[in-house]
């Protein structure tokens, strides 16, 4: 499978805590009822951790995984397997409810490799030993529960991101309580012992997310950002070019990256991802940000040159320039920003051969096409084919294929705007034989 190294190694460490815990259950001879649900709650946590230290955006091992744009859409699908795993661990827990999780199971110890049961203990109240504060089933429930309400609150959409970043920063909060519910679970040793190997490697995973957790609160803010100064805002056709200028230098990026920025205003705080359109030799930078909610109506109507800005960034690893000699470029309105970038970047003599197809709803909504013509004409090797969909058919595999005359296989094919236009050419070019390591896409959403 043609899947990034992150992938692979995000795979390694469930296949790993696997084989250790298995090994030990059995050993242990747990009830295999038991073995499945500590199995799926330990799996959910391990999920939990693996998103915390995705969500601290490691820049060494971005790479790893194509990019930060599939880092957060691994960070995503790990959320909803966590909140798939909770609901699986909290049905079968033995005894029926959250408060009989911890010591559900019957007590066993091995010695010699034999599991040997306890003597029979008396009686005593549910959730002994706990009166002095919450049952650990209690503790564990209320950080699932919270944790549960964060993740449908992520995958509503209809929530306005500034919103929805909001509370996803509690994320982390409701981690650290089922951590104390795990270490408390541990800590007893009647299921899973503290210093056996799954006890520790569930230890040293939730470890790693809180310290990933309080990186992210504690010192990410202040670091990793530099200041920069808007120097014009310009209003486009239902979108807005921002352009800022360094204060302390510029920094290097490929074309096709992008960064989050947070412009230090009211009601501008929050950081937001935009690709780079500047070009990578500009003394600047330059965002072009479509109009689709609060927040870039307000950078539309509110914003004005002299306010301050912190760039982070950049990130990304969509960059044509590094692709193959024949290439076909794909770009769905606001998309076409990073073919923007490219195009400002490459100079006569580039020596490929590139087709672009710019897909917009109506002609006027085709941002800087005049530019882009112009450059066109002057780098030699570039084609640029405006599709309007109120004016005849969208974009799609066969129409590529009949423009080009061509083998479609021959060629590279870079992808960006709306998910359903680039689901639709993706699956069009490989159902005509194209490999999917030839079909590239910047994953336009992150939430």
């Amino acid at each position: 499978m043609n899947l990034p190294k992150g992938v692979w190694a995000v795979a390694g460490v469930f296949a790993a805590y696997a084989a250790v815990y298995w090994h030990y259950v059995v050993a242990a001879a747990l009830p295999f009822g038991a073995q499945l649900s500590y199995f799926a709650g330990s799996g959910s946590v391990i999920c939990m951790a693996l998103a915390l230290l995705l969500s601290a955006r490691p820049r060494a091992v971005e790479t790893w995984f194509g990019g930060l744009d599939r880092m957060y859409k691994l960070h995503k699908y790990l959320g909803v397997a966590a909140l798939l795993l909770f609901i699986a661990h909290f049905a079968t827990v033995p005894g029926g409810g959250p408060d009989d999780d911890p010591a559900a199971a019957p007590a066993v110890s091995v010695e010699g490799g034999a599991a040997t049961p306890p003597p029979p203990a008396p009686a005593e109240p549910a959730d002994a030993g706990d009166e002095d504060g919450l049952p650990v089933g209690t503790v564990g429930l209320v950080g699932m529960i919270g944790f549960t309400l964060l993740i449908i609150v992520t995958l509503n959409r209809k929530i306005p991101y500034h919103r929805w970043i909001t509370t996803h920063r509690f994320m982390g909060l409701f981690f650290m309580i089922v951590s104390v519910h795990v270490f408390l679970v541990l800590y007893e040793g009647e299921e899973i012992a503290f210093f056996s190997a799954p006890g520790v490697f569930l230890t040293l995973l939730l470890l790693a997310g809180l310290a990933a957790y309080a990186y992210r609160r504690l010192f990410y803010p202040a670091s990793g950002k530099r200041p920069f100064t808007v120097t014009a805002v310009n209003r486009l056709e239902r979108a807005t070019e921002v352009v800022l200028r360094p204060k302390d230098g510029m920094f290097p990026f490929e074309p096709g990256q992008f960064a989050f920025v947070t412009i230090d205003a009211a009601g501008f705080r929050e950081a937001h991802p935009f690709t780079i359109s500047s070009g990578a030799t500009e003394d600047g930078l330059r965002f072009t940000m479509k109009v689709l909610g609060d927040y870039t109506r307000r950078v539309r109507d509110d914003l004005s040159a002299g306010a301050d800005v912190a760039v982070e960034g950049p990130y990304g690893r969509f960059n044509p320039l590094r692709g193959s000699e024949k290439q076909v470029w794909v770009a769905g309105g606001i998309g076409i920003t990073p073919f923007l970038s490219v195009l400002r970047t490459m100079a006569p003599g580039h020596g490929k051969t590139v087709r672009l197809y710019y897909c917009v709803r109506t002609a006027n909504e085709a941002l800087f096409l005049g530019e882009l013509e112009a450059r066109a004409a002057d780098l030699g090797g570039v084609t640029i084919t405006l599709f309007s969909s109120d004016a005849g058919p969208r974009i799609d595999a066969e129409a590529i294929g009949a423009d080009l005359s061509e083998t479609l296989t021959d060629w590279s094919y870079y992808l960006c705007g709306p998910k359903p236009m680039v689901a639709a050419v993706s699956n069009g070019l490989a159902k005509r034989g194209v490999s999917a390591g030839r079909i590239h896409n910047e994953e336009f959403e992150f939430r």
